[in-house]
């Protein structure tokens, strides 16, 4: 596939376009009978980095052929084998190293750092948060609640407006109304059923205002658009790695704890948070690791790493800002020519501002959502949906170029046709 631009697009400047991306060569497409599928779905599952296997496969033969003595000897000894991915892993979201961790899997992670982070003390005990948030942020939050002795209750929520999109200014309001018996924010970065950026560095303001705790599920954002976790009062993140960051499915999560809370360890604890320097000495007494680090629970899963790192070598080759730019484009040609199908068929509920969505669009249909999926799958454009009636789709600027998207546009023309 080629990145020629269709006539449709050509009022945009070609001097913003980047003729190196997408970069097809460095990923795998999923086909049919040879024919490359539009894949248009990795806000859900990100494409395989090519050198995914040639790395697992190191690792494969590192085990065979060292045993446990992998761990200290071989091209990466395991007992290193996250420490650049750290680094890289910390320029995607401008932090510090020693403030990222990766470790477990998104949910397991709300939990460790609900642990440290929610910390209820007289009338400060609700948690405010998104409605609808992602269901398992959601138990998450319930749970952490029900075992402490609260209920759904002490659940503060911002919802959207009539449009579906949500207001700061209304959060802002919340936090002001109610500063006094909310212990914890914890919001999303990027919205996963309309697509909406949320502005974070000035929620993080007004946590920090009123000394409220705020924390962030980053799973729709890392990869997908720029962000300063240091810089933006963030205390604590976390998100997932197979989505934009294409680390495979159910790959590994990471963590982000600002710096200035790398004192406190009133946390779930293990082995592997315990410092580098007496770690295999087993005492009985925990000795926390260097900042974020010291939240690590067990020994990470060195096979799941590796496809990791293979797209986070990618990513540290182009980096965010340069990924941005393209990406904006190339939504904002789609957003152009799906308002051309939308009026009367379906809504598209990802804001029209380029600075509140990123790669992800979401259009919602009254009627016929399933039809018009069935329809795009059938004729091999790669989406997803969810019930009752979203349908999203996001360009990602590592492996999608503009013919993919006309082709999408062009399919769910003929489908909406076909549908009425």
């Amino acid at each position: 596939m080629s990145n020629i631009l269709p006539r449709t697009v050509l009022h945009f400047d070609p001097e913003l376009i980047d003729a190196d991306l997408p970069d097809v060569s460095a990923f795998r497409f999923p086909e049919n009978e040879g024919i490359r599928k539009t894949y248009l779905c990795g806000h859900s599952l990100g494409l395989q980095p090519d050198q995914a296997e040639r790395y697992t496969d190191e690792v494969m033969k590192q085990w065979a052929t060292l045993g446990v003595e992998g761990h200290f000897e071989g091209n990466i000894p395991w007992i290193h084998y996250l420490d650049d991915m750290h680094r890289m892993m910390a320029k995607l979201v401008n932090a510090k190293a020693h403030e990222v961790v990766i470790m477990n899997t998104l949910t397991t992670n709300i939990h460790i750092l609900l642990s440290g982070f929610y910390q209820p003390s007289g009338h400060r005990k609700k948690i405010l948060m998104e409605q609808p948030a992602f269901p398992s942020d959601l138990y998450a939050i319930k749970s952490h609640l029900q075992t402490r002795g609260y209920s759904d209750k002490d659940i503060i929520y911002w919802n959207p407006d009539i449009t579906g999109s949500f207001n700061e200014e209304v959060l802002k309001e919340l936090i002001v109304e109610h500063h006094e018996e909310i212990a914890l924010i914890f919001i999303s970065g990027v919205h996963y059923l309309n697509g909406q950026l949320f502005d974070l560095r000035t929620v993080g303001e007004t946590a920090a205002r009123y000394n409220l705790m705020f924390g962030v599920d980053l799973a729709h954002a890392v990869g997908n658009v720029e962000l300063s976790l240091h810089d933006w009062g963030v205390d604590f993140a976390c998100w997932c790695t197979y989505k934009y960051l294409n680390g495979g499915p159910g790959s590994l999560g990471a963590c982000f704890i600002h710096e200035k809370h790398h004192t406190m360890h009133h946390h779930f604890q293990g082995w592997w948070g315990n410092s580098l320097s007496n770690r295999f000495e087993m005492h009985s007494e925990f000795t926390p690791d260097s900042g974020a680090w010291s939240w690590q629970m067990s020994n990470p899963p060195i096979l799941a790493l590796a496809s990791l790192r293979a797209s986070l070598e990618i990513f540290d080759r182009y980096g965010m800002s340069r990924l941005r730019s393209q990406s904006r484009i190339l939504c904002a040609y789609m957003y152009t020519e799906l308002e051309k199908l939308s009026p009367g068929v379906f809504t598209i509920t990802t804001p029209p501002n380029a600075e509140k969505r990123g790669a992800m669009l979401c259009l919602y249909f009254e009627n016929n959502a399933t039809t018009i999926f069935d329809a795009l799958s059938q004729h091999h454009v790669i989406v997803d949906y969810r019930r009752p009636g979203t349908i999203r789709v996001a360009a990602h600027p590592l492996y999608n170029s503009f013919d993919d998207c006309y082709r999408f546009i062009s399919v769910l023309r003929e489908a909406i046709r076909a549908s009425i």
